[in-house]
């Protein structure tokens, strides 16, 4: 993995890039949010990154916001303690950033606190299979820690100076056992979770980052979702490198 966390350089190269991998791989990844999107719909991202969202979500009161100032950045805005009043938001997105996070425990209680009453947190996350396990052994890009407890308010899972450190295992260990999740974030219920990728997001060539892959067109990267399909709907646990999440503020 080359250029890890350098987003301008990733925004700058996405139309370049051979092949339709990279552009088919963010589709999977945010087109599904736009039924929970309208035009009326106050929606949030936060930690947009390279700020891909825009291409594939349309809203006309979307806001992109991130720790870091960007020129595609609406606003600069702190997942754990968000400049927004309480009820205001009709949707927050969250793509690939809940295992970066110090505190999921802060995160959440603040996203109960900005949503309105039957609001959506939309959540694109890392799934700590195997084979994420085994890649995260081999590139050493993040890392994961099974011992952590997002549920403590107390504990500390990620670097709050670093917004790149990560701990895979987070999305996982919220979200396998859906009942404990509920109990402890009350103010949420889970109403869809879907596991997914493994050779389009392998072969994918890297989102913020880059690595070596295979140009494919659309068509041959359907085959390859299809395939993809199969294996993670079989052992989950094994080939998933992706889980989405929809919480329902209560």
């Amino acid at each position: 993995m080359e250029h890890a966390g350098d987003v301008a350089r990733s925004r700058a190269e996405y139309s370049v890039r051979r092949g339709a991998n990279l552009r088919y791989l963010l589709r999977k990844r945010i087109s599904w949010m736009q039924r929970y999107v309208g035009d009326d719909t106050v929606a949030v991202e936060l930690g947009c990154g390279a700020g891909f969202t825009r291409l594939f979500l349309r809203g006309a009161r979307l806001q992109l916001t991130d720790v870091e100032p960007r020129p595609w950045v609406d606003r600069v805005v702190n997942a754990l303690a968000m400049p927004y009043t309480d009820g205001a938001v009709d949707v927050l997105i969250a793509n690939n950033v809940v295992h970066h996070l110090a505190s999921p425990p802060l995160f959440f209680a603040e996203a109960a606190r900005v949503l309105r009453g039957g609001g959506h947190l939309l959540l694109q996350e890392c799934d700590c299979s195997l084979t994420t396990r085994l890649a995260i052994r081999l590139t050493g890009h993040e890392a994961y820690d099974m011992t952590a407890d997002p549920f403590d308010p107390a504990e500390v899972c990620n670097d709050p100076a670093d917004p790149w450190s990560a701990n895979c295992a987070i999305p996982n260990l919220l979200f396998d056992d859906v009942r404990h999740f509920e109990r402890s974030f009350p103010l949420f219920r889970v109403v869809e979770q879907h596991r997914s990728e493994f050779f389009v997001y392998f072969n994918s060539g890297g989102i913020v980052g880059r690595a070596p892959y295979v140009p494919l067109p659309t068509l041959a990267l359907r085959l390859l979702d299809a395939v993809d399909a199969v294996l993670v709907g079989l052992a989950p646990g094994v080939f998933a490198s992706q889980r989405r999440v929809v919480l329902q503020r209560v």
